[in-house]
C-alpha cells in the first residue's frame, strides 16, 4: 500500500509564507450533518479546504442509487478542479456530521494562481495523485469481483484512517454496511454477505459501528497486488501532520 501525504492538500504543498497568504484570503463556513456544500451542475465560484469533520463526495444514477467517490478529512482540498477549467460542478459534496471548511473565492484563487508559480506546481502534483487514484479505482471496478473490491476498500481505510492496535490490527470506526456498499457500487445485502465471509475466515471482526482488520499486514499481502497498480491511499496519521487534507 502506497501512502501519500497531502494527497488531496495542495495548500500544504506550498512554501509556508504562500500557504499563509492563501489561508488569509479564505473565510470559514460551518456545515451541519447532511448539509450540501455544492451540487452537480452548480457554477464553480469557490474552492474549499476541510478544517474539521468529514465530507462525502458522491454522485447518483438515474434511479437514485448513490456512489461515494471519496471521503475527505481535515486538511483535504476540494472544488479546485472546476476553477482551473472553468466548468460546472461534477459531483455532490455533503457534510458527514458537523463540519467546517475554509472557503477561497474564485477571484482570490485566480489572483494567487497568477501571482505565485508555486501554486500551479502544487496543484499539478495533487492532480497527478488524484489521477493515479482514479486509475486504481477504475481497474478495481472493471477487473475485480465484489469481494476483492470490498477487501481493498477496507484495506485502504485501515491504512488511511484506521487506528492500529498492539496486535498489528487496524480499527475502522463509524463505518456501516451502507457506506461500504456505496464505495464499491454494490447493494447493501451483497456487501453484507461478503463481509460475513471475510469475518468467518478470520480476516476481519465486525462490531457495532466498528470494523477490525485483525492483521493488516497479512490482509495487505493477500489483496494489495491483485492488479498492476499498487493501491494508493491518503496518509492521515503521519509524523508530519495529524491530518492530510481524501479519493
Amino acid at each position: 500500500m502506497h501512502k501519500v501525504h497531502n494527497m488531496h492538500n495542495w495548500i500544504s504543498e506550498l512554501p509556508e509564507e504562500i500557504g499563509r497568504e492563501v489561508i488569509a484570503r479564505c473565510s470559514s463556513r460551518r456545515l451541519s450533518d447532511g448539509e450540501c456544500l455544492y451540487r452537480l451542475g452548480d457554477a464553480a465560484e469557490e474552492c474549499y479546504q476541510v478544517i474539521a469533520g468529514r465530507l462525502k463526495v458522491c454522485t447518483y444514477n438515474h434511479a437514485g442509487q448513490e456512489m461515494v467517490q471519496v471521503y475527505l478529512m481535515a486538511g483535504d482540498c476540494i472544488g479546485d478542479w472546476p476553477l482551473l477549467i472553468d466548468e460546472e460542478r461534477m459531483n455532490f459534496v455533503y457534510a458527514c456530521g458537523d463540519a467546517e471548511v475554509n472557503v477561497l473565492k474564485k477571484f482570490h484563487f485566480q489572483q494567487l494562481y497568477e501571482k505565485y508559480q508555486e501554486i500551479p506546481k502544487a496543484l499539478n502534483r495533487v492532480m497527478a495523485r488524484r489521477l493515479r487514484h482514479t486509475f486504481m479505482l477504475a481497474e478495481d471496478a472493471c477487473l475485480l469481483p465484489l469481494r476483492q473490491r470490498l477487501a481493498r476498500v477496507i484495506l485502504r481505510m485501515g491504512h488511511s484512517i484506521g487506528k492500529t492496535d498492539a496486535e498489528g490490527g487496524a480499527i475502522i470506526e463509524d463505518i456501516s454496511h451502507d457506506e461500504l456498499s456505496k464505495l464499491v457500487g454494490a447493494t447493501r445485502q451483497s456487501v453484507g454477505r461478503e463481509l460475513k465471509k471475510l469475518e468467518q475466515e478470520g480476516d476481519i471482526e465486525i462490531k457495532y459501528g466498528k470494523l477490525i482488520i485483525k492483521d493488516i499486514a497479512a490482509f495487505g499481502k493477500e489483496y494489495d497486488f491483485l492488479l498492476s497498480l499498487e493501491p494508493v491511499v491518503p496518509e492521515y496519521h503521519s509524523d508530519k501532520s495529524s491530518g492530510d487534507a481524501g479519493d
